[in-house]
């Protein structure tokens, strides 16, 4: 065994299976040697290569997330010239797909001669969330392999599809029950000695190509949709080598937008985010089966679908039955409209219902495990096992965590002193139910998202004072990808000012990334990224932006503090906070680049 390759013979049979290593990348470098190497020693008398992973998964990431690029991707041997070499091995290669499929073992799977998959597994292409290609033939194989409708369906959802229906479409050639490697081993087998191996069809040129027209006609100028719809054409018009290079040079295209690197920044986030805290790792969460919620107001509506969506039974604590009803008519009417929309079917609506239990009085909460508390409600006193969440402006109880919340991102506060039982605990739930969890280092119960937003209200008021027109910010920032963006009301008598757009933007993200360099310094915000991930998940800036820390690094924080000081002789938000003085002083970025001049 060498790098995570480990090679057995058996029976006329190449037994080569891929080991995760400890602190090593997956497929990387080393390892793409590694199993080059064990491809070119199996001998041509061998009847068939089983290629499989030691622990059933072919992913890089556990999330089903793209492959981030990397300086290691550049290394030889690159993951198209193995893919090509297991597609023109002499001896036949048969991949076991168990578990995710994804990245990286996804194309890999594309180049062998025959896929076998077991019920439970999933593959998918989701290199389209980075708006990347990967560069290394996908985007010729599978149109190839599945026609080009199946195909780019696949290439631009980047949802994984299950072994069945792959099966269905051609992706995977048999579905085995008994993931053995003893029972790959015979079918493979079996396969070779009645030479049985998978016919491919060629493609009905004629709906091959309607579905490209399909594509394109759907596909924005430039977008990744397009540039895929002509990888799929590619595929059918030009010899693999040709479409091979074609590929390669649309990846390279792709690689270098700025808005692949903005969304790989907040994938990077996402994934640091997901990690557990370091004093929490050899902590085991207690399962939160009975949460409660205390108080009516719309974002813990919003907190009781989505744990009612997860299955948990929620009661919701509201004295007032002025203020319960309306939060129960708000919860019906969401459900109402997921039905509606299709999202929710009717017998799990009726599901969700029966679990919502209101009640008037504290006796409610006897059997709760974990509580989320409003800010406009206090909770009652609760016993000294229950996990208490805290929203709003009120005083934290001994052992409470602060909670805010916005968009999907759930801001944690850890106290000091907390037991590390109950934070793993508040962490788990809180994922369980679809959020994102950024954990902050001050109980404030404003969080990141509200120091943003009063940053971003403070700079547009400015902006509208000044006499740039409302109609103008909203333009500008509906333009930038902001949807419905929300203006303050300004009463002005200055004299109307023309702004360009891109001006407009420049000010209000400038005023965010002020505020997101006093955060960091603060220790409110624990990092740069998690500020983006509030901004972008929990504000609504547009991922391809990558947030207001991605977006001043790029154009370089010298530029960002000159423009700052000119900007803040019109109003304090753009005043230069001295954390930025510190950063530009040590020539680096938010996120630990280099500063740009």
């Amino acid at each position: 065994m060498a790098n995570g390759v480990d090679v057995t013979v058996s029976g006329g049979v190449a037994d080569i299976c891929l080991i995760r290593q400890s602190g090593g990348g997956w497929l990387d470098a080393a390892q793409r040697a590694a199993l080059m190497s064990a491809l070119g020693a199996v001998g041509a008398d061998a009847r068939a290569i089983l290629l499989r992973a030691d622990d059933r998964v072919l992913a890089a990431h556990a999330d089903a997330g793209p492959d981030l690029p990397d300086a290691d991707d550049a290394a030889a041997p690159s993951l198209a010239s193995l893919c090509l070499a297991i597609e023109t091995s002499p001896v036949p290669v048969v991949l076991l797909l168990e578990g995710l499929v994804t990245g990286a073992a996804a194309e890999i799977a594309l180049a062998a001669q025959v896929r076998l998959a077991t019920p439970a597994a999933r593959v998918a292409f989701p290199a389209v969330r980075l708006g990347r290609i990967s560069g290394a033939g996908g985007t010729q194989r599978l149109p190839r392999l599945i026609g080009a409708e199946n195909a780019l369906r696949l290439l631009t959802s980047g949802k994984p599809v299950a072994a069945p229906d792959a099966l269905i479409i051609g992706l995977v050639d048999h579905v085995i029950d008994d993931a053995t490697a003893e029972a790959a081993f015979a079918t493979a087998m079996g396969l070779i000695q009645t030479q049985a191996m998978p016919l491919r069809p060629a493609p009905d040129g004629r709906a091959f190509l309607a579905a490209v027209r399909k594509a394109r006609s759907d596909a924005a100028p430039g977008s990744l949709a397009m540039a895929l719809a002509d990888c799929a054409e590619a595929a059918l018009l030009l010899p693999p080598e040709q479409g091979y290079a074609f590929e390669a040079a649309l990846a390279l295209e792709r690689d270098a937008l700025p808005q692949t690197a903005a969304l790989a920044h907040l994938l990077r986030a996402e994934r640091l985010a997901a990690k557990t805290p370091e004093p929490l790792h050899d902590v085991t969460p207690d399962p939160v089966q009975r949460p409660a919620l205390v108080g009516a107001s719309p974002q813990l509506s919003a907190l009781a679908l989505m744990t009612l969506a997860r299955g948990l039974p929620v009661t919701v604590l509201e004295p007032d039955r002025a203020r319960l009803v309306p939060m129960l008519q708000t919860i019906a009417q969401r459900q109402e409209a997921a039905v509606q929309a299709g999202t929710l079917s009717a017998a799990q609506r009726d599901a969700d219902w029966a679990r919502l239990r209101p009640v008037v009085d504290a006796t409610g909460l006897d059997q709760a495990d974990l509580v989320v508390g409003g800010a406009d409600t206090p909770p009652p006193a609760l016993g000294d096992a229950v996990v208490l969440l805290m929203m709003g402006r009120a005083d934290l109880p001994a052992g409470a965590f602060r909670l805010v919340l916005s968009g999907r991102v759930a801001e944690l506060g850890l106290p000091a002193s907390c037991p590390a039982a109950k934070a793993a605990t508040a962490l788990a739930f809180l994922r369980r139910i679809g959020q994102t969890v950024v954990l902050t280092g001050v109980q404030s119960p404003l969080g990141i998202s509200g120091r943003l937003a009063a940053a971003s209200g403070a700079a547009l008021r400015a902006l509208m004072v000044s006499g740039v027109a409302p109609e103008a910010v909203s333009a500008a920032l509906t333009g930038f990808g902001m949807v419905s963006p929300a203006l303050p009301k300004v009463e002005t008598s200055a004299a109307p000012r023309d702004m360009a757009a891109e001006e407009i933007i420049r000010r209000w993200l400038g005023a965010l990334a002020n505020e997101g360099a006093r955060l960091l310094a603060s220790g409110l915000a624990l990092s740069a990224s998690d500020i983006d991930l509030v901004a972008v998940h929990g504000l609504g800036l547009p991922a391809a932006s990558g947030g207001p820390l991605h977006r001043a690094d790029q154009r370089g924080l010298m530029i960002l503090r000159r423009d700052l000081r000119i900007w803040g002789t019109e109003a304090e938000v753009w005043v230069p906070v001295p954390a930025l003085d510190t950063l530009v002083s040590a020539g680096r970025g938010f996120l630990g680049t280099v500063s740009q001049g």
